[in-house]
């Protein structure tokens, strides 16, 4: 059998893939999102609900389709001048048509010409990060992957103060390291692991809570 037919055998059984596929999700990542939402609050920054969201690794839009449907909940977000989602993909991410504010962009987070692109929507109130590398199954999946998340806590930079994060990491020699250099940003930093996470897969996911601007004194 092939490695193909042995995946979709995987996904078919997954009781969120199927939810997924019901629900007309883009993805079952969505109720990971969905599931630290629902355990953290993400989105409420200082007693408000946030308005300028990043996506990072946001392909094929899961993350972005939560975030439509959890604020088209709330009646101030009718005024969608004061609302942004950007999503940041190396591919390309299905639009979506019927909600302007939700802008996507195909670039490689490690080329300058990403910055480039964020710089007329910083800063945001929460970045959000699904970043993973297409494994190949040795040592340097873990050490790409750690790198991105180094990345995102350099876009750290471009939170308000007081901001969130949620940066997914697999886990590796370097996890305690980069959950350091996380904690010292936050008031608050976190690992979670949601139900919607397969049980066998090395994810984990921090959140940070509280942007700091500046590291902690020691």
């Amino acid at each position: 059998m092939s490695k193909k037919k042995i995946w979709l055998q995987k996904q078919k059984k997954d009781p969120y893939y199927r939810k997924s596929k019901q629900q007309g999700h883009r993805a079952r990542s969505y109720y990971k999102l969905e599931q630290i939402d629902q355990k953290f609050n993400i989105f409420k920054i200082n007693g408000r609900n946030s308005r300028r969201i990043l996506d990072l690794g946001a392909a094929p839009g899961a993350w972005l389709e939560y975030i439509r449907d959890s604020y088209l909940k709330r009646p101030e977000t009718h005024q969608t001048k004061k609302f942004k989602a950007i999503g940041i993909d190396l591919t390309t991410i299905r639009p979506f048509p019927d909600f302007p504010y939700i802008q996507t962009f195909r670039v490689d987070i490690f080329k300058p010409k990403c910055e480039e692109i964020l710089s007329p929507f910083v800063p945001f109130d929460v970045i959000l990060s699904d970043l993973a590398p297409k494994t190949s199954g040795d040592f340097r999946d873990a050490a790409i992957q750690s790198a991105m998340v180094e990345k995102v806590l350099e876009f750290t930079k471009f939170l308000k103060p007081r901001g969130n994060v949620v940066i997914k990491v697999f886990q590796s020699e370097e996890t305690n390291a980069l959950f350091r250099e996380g904690a010292d940003l936050f008031q608050k930093f976190k690992r979670t692991k949601p139900a919607a996470s397969r049980e066998s897969s090395r994810e984990i996911y921090f959140i940070g809570l509280n942007y700091l601007g500046k590291p902690k004194k020691k």
